[in-house]
């Protein structure tokens, strides 16, 4: 028997999100006997939660410093790093990994693919390394979409249709719902009958949050019932505290911070909000879909192709406040319609979000790409 196919998968992330549990769930559903997985990541400090995750599922993990992708030292380690491990396929998500990755592998005749989620355009400085990012999944052996409305950006960068394709992100329906070991009500102190409009993502621009804040103004008006949240972390932070306090919404609207316990708290939530400029394929609205939450969304990347706009929740556009407060007004005065839009959701995510079809589509690109570059 032939021996099995190395493929690392290279990460630069200071903490286990979407992208990071799809590389995992996915390392743990490879065939064994045809690829052996192996997780490279870019160590921050003295902190390392991508790659301290995966050895602890059994994995093995190859920590690197964290250094620019444009540093020839960067670029030497990983080509030294990539011979060193035996290294058949590298495949890369995130412009760090995506530039450095096309560099390295130049020198190594790796196959690599670049794994594409889209673009934050958080701060100048990422803007330019995602412009740069741009540029170079132009060079890469194969570029993956997560969504068919990445693909229509990734196309639109000039990369030739032929070496790209899309697979979505995947959920594992049993392990998404989680029992929660705490109250979220209690944590923060809310009545018992408290209605809760949460979102979960980076406190960045391009979730747009500022506008979830606009819309918790108008529907906190008209219902003393409702609170809103967001659970996670970012530099925006103290901006968006602003302007909570200026909408006068302090005790209506919080920000409890990035949760590990995530997936126990999505049970406790009755309708989900995902109010984003830009989205590739959002992980969190497979995992509310999967506790048979309603969302309301905004129409961006791949978001339509897991929403159903007035089916499993409601779809607006990035700036369209009104038709957000409409919608969750419509929500919150109807606890069937909520039932029945989340239900809607789970069946539309068990049927076409599987770990199955995802893995073997993974599978059938490794072996592809790696026959052909044996000739």
């Amino acid at each position: 028997m032939a021996n099995p196919i190395t493929i690392m998968h290279l990460r630069a992330s200071n903490f286990v999100g979407g992208p990071e549990k799809q590389i995992l769930e996915h390392f743990g559903r490879l065939d064994p006997e045809r690829f052996t997985p192996v997780l490279g990541t870019f160590v921050e400090g003295d902190s390392d939660p991508l790659g301290d995750a995966a050895v602890a599922r059994g994995f093995q993990a190859v920590r690197m410093n964290a250094r620019s992708p444009l540093n020839p030292a960067s670029v030497y380690h990983l080509s030294h790093t990539l011979k060193q491990h035996k290294v058949d396929i590298l495949c890369t998500h995130g412009y760090k990994p995506n530039i450095l990755g096309c560099l390295a592998t130049s020198f190594t005749r790796i196959p690599n693919i670049a794994i594409s989620r889209g673009w934050t355009w958080e701060s100048p400085k990422i803007r330019f390394y995602e412009a740069l990012d741009r540029l170079f999944l132009k060079f890469s052996d194969h570029v993956v979409a997560v969504s068919n409305g990445q693909q229509q950006k990734i196309r639109a960068c000039g990369v030739n249709p032929e070496k790209l394709s899309v697979i979505h992100n995947a959920i594992n329906l049993n392990e998404a719902v989680k029992k929660a070991d705490n109250s979220i009500r209690n944590e923060l102190a809310l009545p018992d009958d408290a209605l809760i409009v949460a979102s979960a993502g980076r406190l960045s621009p391009e979730k747009n949050y500022a506008t979830m804040i606009e819309v918790a103004q108008q529907v906190c008006k008209e219902n003393r019932q409702v609170y809103f949240m967001v659970f996670g972390e970012g530099f925006l932070r103290p901006e968006l505290q602003q302007k909570i306090h200026a909408a006068g919404l302090d005790r209506r609207f919080f920000l409890p911070g990035f949760r590990k316990d995530l997936q126990s708290l999505l049970p406790q939530i009755d309708i989900f909000m995902l109010p984003s400029f830009t989205e590739g394929l959002p992980n969190v609205a497979l995992e509310a879909f999967a506790n048979n939450k309603p969302i309301v969304a905004t129409a961006v990347g791949g978001t339509p192709e897991v929403v159903q706009d007035k089916v499993s929740g409601f779809l607006t556009e990035p700036e369209d406040v009104a038709t957000m407060v409409t919608s969750i007004k419509k929500l919150l005065d109807d606890p069937g319609l909520r039932n029945q839009m989340g239900t809607a959701g789970y069946y539309y995510v068990e049927t076409n979000f599987g770990f199955s079809a995802q893995t073997a589509a993974y599978e059938r690109l490794y072996t592809g790409l790696y026959q052909a570059k044996r000739g």
